[in-house]
């Protein structure tokens, strides 16, 4: 008999420019989640830079997500309701410390009782680097250099979460509302007791 989920936690994976964010965002809306996107975090430590989204930053600025990231995770299951679904972004390189940061996230959904789903994007690289340069992305301290993020899409391999937790999209030409809406009935195959039936 397949099990029954009050609440659930949706990891969206992908490379920059794939729509982490804004089908993070829709789907947060559809399943009533909070949306945890990862350039949130990150902005906090950004921000003291100005950051344009193509200077150089400090190599090792990334290493200070961790805790913060960390005191994120504490604060859901130590603090915030237990009747709250949850959205999150990021794009994992594969890499150990990755691995360690999906696990945590897995985990902390295992520990509450809350469905578990890695959602793992793709598109069109040119679609993809279009989506790279724009003033959205600046102001969220994200990075806007398309030349670099195409070099990093055919250069640098990400983080596959295991089959069983996966569903993939291809955001090429969907909507971010017609891919949450996939993601939504994803869930709901899996157990989830959306909102609204």
């Amino acid at each position: 008999m397949k099990r029954s989920y009050d609440t659930a936690i949706v990891f969206v994976l992908g490379y920059p420019g794939m729509g982490k964010r804004t089908v993070g965002a829709a789907l947060a809306t559809l399943i009533d989640a909070v949306l945890l996107d990862n350039a949130r975090i990150h902005g906090v430590l950004l921000e003291p830079f100005r950051w344009d989204g193509i200077a150089p930053l400090p190599p090792e600025i990334w290493d200070r997500a961790t805790p913060i990231r960390q005191a994120l995770l504490g604060v859901i299951e130590d603090l915030a309701p237990t009747s709250n679904s949850y959205v999150f972004t990021n794009a994992l390189e594969d890499e150990e410390s990755s691995a360690e940061h999906y696990d945590s996230i897995k985990s902390l959904a295992v520990r509450r009782g809350s469905l578990f789903l890695a959602v793992q994007l793709d598109c069109d690289i040119d679609a993809q680097v279009s989506r790279i340069d724009n003033p959205d992305r600046i102001a969220l301290r994200k990075g806007a250099d398309p030349p670099g993020y195409r070099w990093h899409r055919q250069n640098v391999k990400l983080f596959e979460p295991p089959t069983e937790d996966r569903f993939d999209i291809d955001t090429t030409e969907t909507s971010p509302q017609e891919n949450a809406a996939l993601i939504r009935a994803e869930l709901v195959r899996r157990g989830f007791a959306a909102p609204g039936g």
